[in-house]
């Protein structure tokens, strides 16, 4: 009796041996995956559809929420102008005052980032420093020549304010996004109004 239990013993002492070391080897030679995690350009951003306002797209804008008086969070919505039968589109958010996206529809594609670029040379009162620029995008600073201003270099450079434009063709539209000529804008504002003219659909 003793032997049978010593030989049971000894075949399971075997098999579990020989089993972990095969799992040991197959860990081993399997090539170790590592996942790069990529930040979402949509995080904080929430679609939102222009159908009603006479625009056949969705675009994102910054989520915002508020408390309704039952305490349950409620989505703020954007304020749409748009008068009935323009091809223009203003898309602010109460409570942000630094979102103002403009929207504005071609009759064809045929100008170009660089017609822009042509365009905002001609005012001579600004001056204009590309920061990025793509076929279909343009980030650029917008600031006091050094001519009309009394405000020192320093000044200059604190005092820059971003401004982009996109054009893009979505469901048969062709449209130019930009920020709202007359106001300015931090950097961080502009890559969020451009995140929803890349994205909109």
């Amino acid at each position: 009796m003793k032997l049978n239990t010593l030989y049971y013993a000894f075949v399971s002492f075997i098999f579990l041996s020989v089993s972990c070391s095969e799992n040991f080897d197959e860990k081993s030679t399997e090539n170790p995956v590592t996942e790069v995690l990529v930040a979402d350009p949509l995080h904080g951003l929430r679609s939102v559809n222009l159908n009603e306002h006479e625009l056949d797209i969705q675009i994102y804008i910054p989520e915002k929420y508020f408390d309704d008086e039952d305490g349950y969070p409620r989505f703020i919505q954007p304020i749409v102008t748009h008068n009935l039968g323009e091809a223009k589109w203003e898309i602010t958010l109460p409570g942000k005052s630094r979102w103002h996206l403009v929207i504005e529809e071609n009759v064809d594609d045929s100008t170009t980032i660089i017609d822009e670029l042509d365009r905002l040379k001609s005012f001579e009162f600004f001056s204009y420093n590309i920061v990025e620029q793509t076929d279909s995008s343009l980030v650029y600073t917008k600031s006091l020549n050094m001519e009309n201003t009394t405000l020192d270099s320093l000044e200059m450079v604190k005092n820059a304010y971003y401004h982009f434009l996109c054009k893009r063709k979505i469901n048969g539209f062709n449209l130019t996004f930009k920020s709202a000529e007359m106001k300015d804008f931090r950097k961080p504002t502009v890559d969020q109004m451009l995140t929803s003219a890349k994205f909109a659909f």
